[in-house]
This record gives structure tokens, C-alpha cells and sequence, in this order.
């Protein structure tokens, strides 16, 4: 099986119920994952496949907190939603780390880092980063995500952050 950051921004309601009542949010995650085989997938939900510890290692060496990928507190009576339960990221903080975000030039903050450093950390997925392509995949996952947390930040809402 493959480790896939998954990321669920919410309204600010939403946010309060999801950190009260996890069942509640775990119940609306699977109906955006049923729906989302359709045309237009719910924007609320994106993945950034097996990029995420790549770019936690990138945003680490950058300066910017490893709450981007991970968030900061592991969601209260929250079970497992495939390698643990999801963390939270506060509207607030959704905010601070957009903020972060859209300071960092994201094809120089990836190539900052340097292949041997990927490697060894043991960043998952091992042997991918000796792939030049590599560094192409990265960058593009560190775009979308750093547009996803922005309209998040502008709307004012919390995120749900796991690893499934």
C-alpha cells in the first residue's frame, strides 16, 4: 500500500465540528471519496500522493513549519483513517502557514535541497529521489498545495491533514 497525504479544508463550523465530533468528519470524507469519481472532484479534498514527506523535508530545510504537511494536533478520540488519525490545522493557522507558503519560490525551495539529502533521511518513498524527475514532481505538488492552503486562508477555514 502507498502512504498518500490527503488534506479536507472545511468551513469554520464545519472545522468546530469536525475537532468535536471526528465520527461526524470521517463520516463526510467518505461521502466526498464516494463522490469524488465524478467529473468535478469536490474541491474541499486534495491529495498530494507520496510527495508528502519529500515536501515536509523541503519545507523543514526552507523554514516553514512541517504543519503543512502533518498538521498540529492529532484530532481528540479520532481513529485511524489509514496510518493514524487526522490532525488539525485551525483557520488561524491555515492562515500563518499560507502565509509561509506564499513566500517560498516553490522550484527553488525544491531544488534548495539537494537528491543525497532525500536519500539520506530516508524520506519515503525510498528510491524515488535519485529520479531527476523527481524534482518536477515535487515542485508540482508544492504549487497545488500552496494554492489549496491560499483559498483556504481567503475563506478562513481549518483543515483536516492525514495520511492514508
Amino acid at each position: 500500500m502507498s502512504m498518500i497525504g490527503e488534506y479536507l479544508r472545511l468551513s469554520p463550523d464545519d472545522y468546530e465540528n469536525a475537532v468535536t465530533d471526528p465520527g461526524w468528519a470521517r463520516e463526510l470524507v467518505d461521502e466526498l471519496f464516494e463522490a469524488d469519481g465524478e467529473e468535478d472532484p469536490d474541491p474541499r479534498l486534495i491529495d498530494v500522493d507520496k510527495a508528502w514527506h519529500g515536501l515536509a523535508l523541503v519545507l523543514d530545510h526552507a523554514g516553514v513549519a512541517t504543519a503543512v504537511v502533518f498538521g498540529d494536533d492529532v484530532v481528540p478520540g479520532a481513529d485511524d483513517w489509514g496510518y493514524g488519525p487526522p490532525s488539525s490545522l485551525s483557520p488561524e493557522r491555515v492562515g500563518e502557514l499560507a502565509a509561509a507558503l506564499r513566500s517560498l519560490d516553490p522550484r527553488e525551495a525544491v531544488e534548495a535541497v539537494p537528491a543525497a539529502a532525500f536519500t539520506a533521511a530516508e524520506i519515503y518513498p525510498v528510491g524515488l529521489w535519485d529520479d531527476p524527475a523527481s524534482v518536477e514532481y515535487l515542485i508540482g505538488h508544492l504549487e497545488r498545495l500552496a494554492a489549496f492552503f491560499d483559498e483556504a486562508a481567503n475563506a478562513k477555514m481549518g483543515m483536516l491533514v492525514w495520511l492514508d
